[in-house]
């Protein structure tokens, strides 16, 4: 029989998400009679300023009220870039690792980092899953891509180490994610397992080293990926169930932090062993937090789960308390009721997004990137008759991540993109295209522009985009064609047919719109390319 002195114990050993945009009956019952301690927001959390201050400060209301003796976790997924969950209008658009790798500029990651940590406090959310320490070192990786920083290990150590240094600025506790590292795969771990069959010494050379380093820099808490790791992992177990995989942060590296997992909603565990199974074997594994984001029956059942463990002994009540103590320990470090119950007013969050969007300005124009461009072509002008093509949004949308946001790979590019150039120069016409070809009335529009101007998403890994592209191409022949790859910076790297190429890394207005400024002449490139050419 499970007591609910045992059960609000061990709740405080789950992070969980919920629905809607209200506190509702299933996270009050979470917080109140399953004792959870960290609470993990999405963008479907989200409406407003004023709805999610209120909805942080309830939750931690609750908890208080429940007796919990310590405040919540509220964490969240502000890496920026392709993963922002709080965007505007509610808080400035921060550029994204990869943006940030172009600018070169480890102060402007610092400064970034801490303009999030200081809109995140603001609602009431004092952890941040960042910095991403994955290195993108296989470019069709499908799930890291741009929110990497890089193609190299040390770059993106670096770049981690001073996100991390800006969190801590404003007391959001930083968690690098995904160890022991997700960057050479080709499978989504949302859909699937990958598996990287690497010997131990090979990670050691780059996969790892973000980790290794981080672990050096005593960084406060470490995120595990569900990737199967066969020659560090005896029987093949996802990293975030693998004794082998968690013990090379305990045993051989004495890290002493906390290790919490990604969602074990995703298929890369819950195909394999269930949710509920994976959390005992997470725990078993060493881990000290296990996230469950989405089902309220999986969420309560894991938490009962691991009561029942802990009396029939397949969890020691040790094991469980060693992690109590460490999480116990980080929140006396970020957090206290005071802090958890202050409402700071409206006007400061009015000041902190005045102050982001300087920055995020700034530093989009320092990440832009010109590959190469055509001899004599730029600046244009605003009397240039110009033909945007871009993929188009009634695009078949494949299953979306569970959190209730698209899959970050989504090809269309926003309306907005448009008006950017349109402002510019009104002689304009607007192409969109989907999985075919163009029509013949917008063959036309392309033939007869001054310059064609093309917009992809992560063409390298869609082919009717890049087709598409090498087709305007053709058909274009030496009348200008000018690309920009406004996610992946690989769509056209090495197809010099396209005699004008920019990178912006993410597929952000604020990221495209930098793009434009360079190519009408009111801002100079300066980005440099943070992978392999």
């Amino acid at each position: 029989m499970v007591s609910a002195e045992q059960r609000e114990k061990v709740g405080q050993l789950f992070a969980v998400g919920f629905h809607g945009r209200e506190i509702n009956k299933e996270i009050t019952t979470l917080i109140r009679d399953y004792g959870v301690g960290a609470i993990v927001l999405f963008k479907r959390n989200v409406l407003d300023a004023t709805q999610l201050q209120a909805l942080c400060l309830g939750l931690q209301k609750i908890a208080k009220e429940a007796g919990h003796s310590q405040p919540l976790f509220i964490g969240i997924d502000q890496e920026n870039g392709l993963v922002t969950r709080i965007s505007p209008p509610v808080a400035s658009q921060q550029p994204g690792p990869m943006t940030l790798g172009a600018t070169g500029s480890l102060d402007s990651a610092y400064e970034v980092a801490k303009a999030t940590a200081e809109m995140l406090r603001y609602f009431g959310i004092n952890m941040n899953y960042a910095p991403v320490g994955d290195i993108n070192s296989e470019p069709l990786n499908p799930v890291i891509g741009v929110r990497s920083p890089s193609d190299q290990a040390e770059t993106v150590s670096k770049f981690a180490a001073a996100c991390t240094k800006g969190l801590r600025e404003h007391k959001v506790v930083p968690c690098i994610k995904h160890f022991p590292g997700h960057g050479d795969t080709a499978v989504d771990s949302h859909y699937g397992l990958p598996v990287i069959d690497k010997s131990r010494a090979d990670m050691e050379k780059l996969e790892l080293i973000p980790f290794r380093d981080a672990v050096a820099d005593n960084i406060e808490m470490i995120m595990t990926a569900h990737i199967s790791l066969p020659q560090l992992s005896k029987n093949g177990l996802p990293a975030t169930l693998s004794p082998d995989t968690i013990g090379i942060l305990r045993n051989e590296w004495k890290y002493d932090g906390v290790i919490m997992t990604d969602c074990l909603e995703m298929d890369g565990v819950r195909a394999t062993y269930g949710t509920v199974e994976g959390s005992l074997m997470a725990f078993q594994a060493g881990v000290d937090n296990v996230m469950i984001c989405h089902t309220f029956d999986v969420q309560s059942a894991a938490v009962d789960h691991i009561c029942d463990a802990i009396n029939t002994g397949k969890l020691s009540q040790e094991r469980v308390d060693e992690s109590l103590e460490r999480l116990r320990k980080l929140k006396e470090k970020y957090t206290n009721w005071d802090v958890a119950l202050h409402a700071e007013p409206p006007a400061t969050l009015a000041a902190i997004n005045e102050r982001g969007e300087k920055l995020a300005h700034q530093v989009y124009a320092d990440a832009t990137t010109l590959v190469r461009a055509q001899e004599g072509l730029l600046p244009l002008k605003s009397t240039t008759k110009i033909a945007f093509v871009s993929p188009g949004p009634d695009v078949p949308i494949g299953g979306a991540v569970d959190s209730g946001t698209l899959p970050t790979r989504v090809p269309w590019i926003a309306d907005t993109f448009g008006d950017r150039i349109r402002n510019k120069a009104p002689q304009f016409s607007d192409v969109r295209f989907i999985n075919s070809t163009l029509t013949d009335e917008q063959w036309t529009q392309v033939e007869e522009a001054d310059v064609v101007i093309l917009a992809t998403r992560n063409a390298r890994e869609s082919k009717y985009q890049k087709e598409l592209g090498l087709e305007v191409a053709r058909r274009r022949g030496t009348s200008p064609l000018i690309s920009i790859a406004t996610c992946a910076p690989y769509d056209f790297l090495d197809d010099t047919q396209i005699g004008t190429y920019i990178a912006v890394y993410e597929p952000t207005v604020e990221a495209f719109s930098a793009a434009i400024d360079i190519l009408f002449g009111d801002a100079q490139p300066r980005g440099k390319l943070p992978v392999a050419h």
